[in-house]
Formats: structure tokens, sequence, C-alpha cells
């Protein structure tokens, strides 16, 4: 079974350098482009599933990247975004030049010991739902299923990565995962997780992690 992990496409927000979490921000028109020119791409794989955070920019996403396939999209809680609390709306740069404001500063650089804003997650709590979203939804799909699509957030991407790697939370932002629609794909067989590539896009060619394929990581899933 291939599982394929995308982030939603670009919204205002993302082109602002503002923090969205769980806020419901829609698709800018460049996302719905970037959405698009991935439904192309993508066109030729038969997804039996498709599973989607409920937020707007992802859920579109996903409805877009499913084009005319008769498949219900399916929303989960556990895909949104991590939530920055307080912190959402307000832009990147103001954050970082405020000396007094480390917390971003740790979000970026130090994540196991990042401490988010009030009502904001840690990297731990995202961790675990979708470790949990993991087991619970897509292991049981094994002998059932193909090819199954999550449309999600950059940060749920992230830990969709480091669970199904086994890299340590230090590793969080070490990857080529990033820009907006990009995906990551893993073969789930027999218990054991192959990552089939990292980063891949399919409306900016000239990037020079396009179609990166790096070597197989291989670690057999905690049941």
């Amino acid at each position: 079974m291939k599982i394929y992990i995308m982030r939603h496409g670009e919204t205002k927000w993302n082109k602002r350098s503002k923090l969205q979490g769980q806020v419901d921000i829609p698709l800018a028109p460049k996302g719905i482009e970037q959405a698009q020119m991935t439904a192309e791409g993508m066109k030729e794989i038969p997804f039996d599933h498709i599973f989607s955070s409920p937020l707007k920019r992802a859920y579109k996403t996903a409805q877009i990247v499913r084009m005319d396939r008769p498949i219900e999209i399916v929303r989960d809680d556990r895909l949104k975004e991590m939530s920055f609390g307080t912190s959402e709306g307000k832009c990147i740069g103001k954050i970082m030049e405020n000396p007094a404001m480390t917390r971003y500063q740790r979000f970026r650089l130090d994540p196991e010991h990042f401490r988010p804003a009030k009502y904001g997650e840690y990297f731990q709590d995202v961790l675990r739902r979708t470790d949990e979203f993991f087991k619970e939804e897509i292991i049981p799909l094994e002998g059932k299923a193909e090819n199954v699509l999550i449309v999600a957030h950059g940060c749920v991407v992230r830990s969709f990565i480091l669970n199904l790697t086994g890299r340590s939370l230090s590793q969080f932002w070490k990857t080529p995962f990033g820009k907006n629609c990009s995906s990551v794909a893993f073969e789930y067989k027999n218990g054991e997780i192959n990552m089939i590539y990292e980063n891949k896009l399919y409306y900016d060619t000239d990037c020079p992690d396009w179609q990166q394929q790096i070597p197989s990581y291989k670690k057999g899933h905690r049941k």
C-alpha cells in the first residue's frame, strides 16, 4: 500500500508569513492553481481513499486533487495544523524582531524545548495525534487499498515523516519537504515502512529538489 501525504496550497496568510495554525483560512488563487497542477500530476494514481484536515485550505486542496474520482474525502480533526494558540494571526517577522520573544526561535531551532503560547500545542502533541491517526485509520487498510492520499499541513506532514522514519524531534525541520502542495510518499507492507520520496512538487520543475528521490528508509512500525 502506498501512502501519499501532502501539504495544502498557498493561502494569503502563507504569502504574508502569518502564523495560521488552526485558523480556517481559505486557499488563495495561487494555492488553487498549485492544487490544480498537482492534481494533473497525480491524475494517474488510482487513489482508493482520501483523508483530509477539515480546515478549508486542506479540504479544498483535497477536492481539487481528487478530480472526478468517486471517492469520499474523510475529514479528521487529527490532521489539523499544529495550534499556535494566541500567536495565531501574528507575523513571524515581528515575533522574531522582538528580543524578548524567544518562543518562535525555539520553535525553529530547538523544537524539543519549544513552549507554545497560551492554548497552543507542543510538537509532542502533534506527533501523538498523527501517530494515533496512522495506527487507527491507515494500518487497517493494508490488503484493502493500494493507494491512499492524506492532505494536511506543514507541521502535520513533518510529524508523519518523523513518526514513520523514527527520526528524533530535533530533526523536525531537517527535511527538504515544505512548500505548498509538496508531498512525501511511503510504502507500508507487512508492518514495515519504506520511504519512496521525501519531497515532490508538480508545479515548480525548476526547484532543485523537485522529484527528489532518497534511499528507502525501513522501519518496522510499532503495533
